[in-house]
């Protein structure tokens, strides 16, 4: 008969409840802290994308006299409900001191759509803000913009010249503007021209488009670019004020390239292309090349 060693049971015994003991607390200590860690994870995204939907925009330039900035689309510039995020909003915050003391407020030497992204040049003086105005309106300056418009443009290069005035048909409405061929509509109509450039044909979720280079030659006229590619037959890609167009999730249409020769600074500022087949992830897809960047300027300037 096998005599039983009581005291090797009983090391075995806790051997074995101190073995499962730790795997359970090993176990335990795993869940909460992979629990912890998906929190955490959890609240650096959301706090990213609050942080990132707060921006408006990048700074550009930066100098005494001027604050260049590279607008989101989707944004306002200002607005008179305090609670909502706009440029103006968020230049008050990250730049509190930059306007001289004879500035009240930001002022913008031109205008962007709430879709339109692109450059936006804000004067910090006042010598400068008159120098820029005066710039605009004498066409010293140069404001280019990219686009992409439905279907596929015939002719590579055209002067578009139709006045452009208030729709009083839409006075509650986003689509304020109209162009003097709705005469029986269209009020205090002015004379607008725009050049446009074809870049390069294309297709859009498989629907034919063309990339142009777009150039005002007329200042302060609004939704100018917008009604004249719908005149021409070719509303910009997610227009949903003034063309029946392609599912987009954004106007493409953006503010390109800014020249503004002044007596203080010469500015000559060009952003990064938004609307490549990488940056539209792919739904956009190129055809047929007609002019790249940067000759497409030159010749723009030249017809």
């Amino acid at each position: 008969m096998m005599l039983v060693n009581f005291d090797e049971l009983l090391d075995k015994i806790l051997q074995f409840l101190f073995h499962e003991l730790f795997e359970k607390v090993i176990n335990f200590l795993s869940i909460i802290f992979t629990r912890f860690l998906d929190f955490l994870l959890n609240f650096i995204l959301r706090f990213s994308k609050k942080k990132k939907e707060q921006e408006t925009f990048n700074v550009l330039h930066q100098s005494s006299n001027f604050l260049i900035v590279n607008k989101k689309h989707d944004v306002l510039l200002n607005s008179n409900d305090k609670s909502k995020i706009t440029v103006t909003s968020q230049l008050k915050k990250m730049f509190p001191d930059v306007l001289s003391p004879e500035v009240s407020d930001f002022f913008f030497a031109h205008r962007l759509d709430f879709a339109t992204s692109g450059i936006l040049c804000i004067p910090l003086n006042r010598k400068a803000c008159q120098e820029v105005w005066e710039n605009f309106e004498t066409k010293y300056s140069k404001f280019y913009f990219i686009a992409i418009v439905s279907g596929h443009v015939d002719s590579e290069m055209e002067i578009i010249d139709i006045d452009i005035g208030d729709d009083t048909r839409y006075k509650d409405t986003s689509k304020k503007m109209c162009s003097f061929r709705e005469k029986m509509y269209c009020k205090n109509a002015r004379r607008s021209v725009t050049k446009i450039l074809v870049l390069e044909k294309g297709f859009f979720n498989d629907r034919p488009v063309t990339k142009v280079l777009l150039l005002p030659l007329t200042a302060n006229r609004r939704h100018q670019l917008r009604i004249h590619c719908l005149e021409i037959g070719h509303a910009i890609v997610g227009d949903y004020t003034y063309g029946k167009c392609l599912s987009s999730p954004r106007l493409f249409l953006h503010a390109f390239r800014l020249v503004l020769p002044t007596t203080m600074e010469n500015i000559d500022l060009q952003t990064d292309d938004p609307f490549t087949e990488r940056k539209l992830k792919y739904k956009y897809k190129r055809g047929m090349i007609f002019n790249e960047i940067p000759s497409a300027f030159d010749l723009i300037d030249s017809f």
